[in-house]
């Protein structure tokens, strides 16, 4: 190992320190040596950062690095990671998941190879009983099958996770890049958003899956705690930055896709009911940036509540917006997976 690294690996976590070190051995297993790795520990238990720390004693490339400012959460890791990041390159990768053999190499060569690039996307597979697959799951990512990147996003549809990619440290810090500390969950997307915002030059890699994201049930998925009153008002701060960050950009022409990204919200963030003060909030946010489609909301909101008195209240939340959720269900469940099975048959190498 170099003082300066080529690589530098970010990766928050907090407890589970079994799963952390699954996740650490497999980079360590890579053929790839010059890289550091800044593990930012969140918080965790005294024993599980003294397992971690014996364990991995031994390799000066490892640093174990205890979250030193506020807020909790991994965002506040991933940007201190960035903010310590030696490398030409940075890679931000999950605590829980698993990397192939060959990842490190094959992301730094390759984007080695395109100087043109701020970062680089590559396919992902998923890792499950300590099995890495690519193929035959909805939870693939970093394929190029989409029209418009943008678009997507806002739709709350993930072309690729940042774990997918592959960064130029330095463009990052140039376009002062970092995780948006108020938002409790859908960082992921908030940072690629801004990534595409910032018009940070990438490309896909037509490479084999190199990254297993782990979609086994642990307990601690940030989605159990989307119903909280603390991540409704994240997810408003959320919709309300897009909209007025991508409409300062782009003005109306991505109007659709947030207003298909704020029904999504609405239709899925939520536990059971229609949770009025929330929704209206909600439509008064989209009205704000679109009146039509913000009023729109409104009406669907109202026949909801209506539908409410007589009907299960998920179902009532749900019914005045059967087209919008066929499409979602479609999009999800049939149309993207297909693509994705289309572009590993013809276009991806196989293993």
């Amino acid at each position: 190992m170099t003082d300066t690294p080529r690589l530098s690996i970010v990766i928050p976590f907090f407890n589970h320190e079994e799963m952390v070190a699954e996740m650490i051995d497999s980079i360590r297993a890579n053929d790839y040596h010059d890289w550091e790795l800044l593990a930012i520990d969140d918080g965790s238990t005294p024993a599980a950062a003294a397992f971690l720390s014996q364990r991995y004693q031994d390799d000066p490339r490892i640093r174990l690095v205890p979250r030193s400012r506020e807020p909790k959460g991994a965002q506040t890791c991933r940007n201190m990671g960035l903010e310590m990041a030696r490398g030409e390159f940075i890679v931000f990768f999950d605590s829980d998941d698993y990397v192939a053999p060959y990842c490190l190499r094959q992301r730094v060569e390759a984007i080695s190879q395109r100087r043109d690039l701020d970062f680089m996307v590559f396919p992902s597979g998923t890792y499950n009983d300590r099995t890495f697959r690519t193929h035959d799951s909805h939870d693939l990512y970093g394929y190029p099958i989409y029209k418009d990147d943008l678009a997507a996003f806002l739709e709350r549809t993930l072309p690729f996770i940042v774990w997918s990619n592959i960064y130029r440290t330095e463009p990052l810090r140039q376009q002062k890049m970092s995780w948006d500390t108020n938002l409790l969950s859908l960082q992921d997307s908030d940072f690629n958003i801004q990534a595409l915002l910032h018009g940070l030059h990438y490309d896909y890699s037509h490479a084999k899956p190199d990254y297993g994201y782990r979609t086994e049930a642990n307990g601690t998925s940030v989605s159990k705690k989307i119903p909280s009153e603390r991540h409704r008002k994240s997810h408003l701060y959320f919709v309300n930055k897009q909209y007025e960050e991508v409409q300062r950009k782009y003005h109306g022409r991505y109007d659709i896709n947030l207003f298909h990204g704020a029904l999504y919200i609405f239709s899925s963030a939520l536990a059971d009911g229609i949770e009025t003060d929330f929704s209206m909030q909600l439509a008064d946010i989209v009205c704000q940036h679109d009146r039509w489609r913000g009023k729109m909301l409104r009406l669907k909101i109202k026949t909801g509540l209506i539908l409410g008195h007589i009907l299960p209240q998920k179902v009532a939340r749900q019914l005045p917006m059967p087209l919008f959720l066929i499409r979602k269900r479609l999009m999800e469940r049939v149309i993207i997976p297909q693509r994705i099975a289309d572009y590993q048959k013809t276009k991806q190498p196989s293993f």
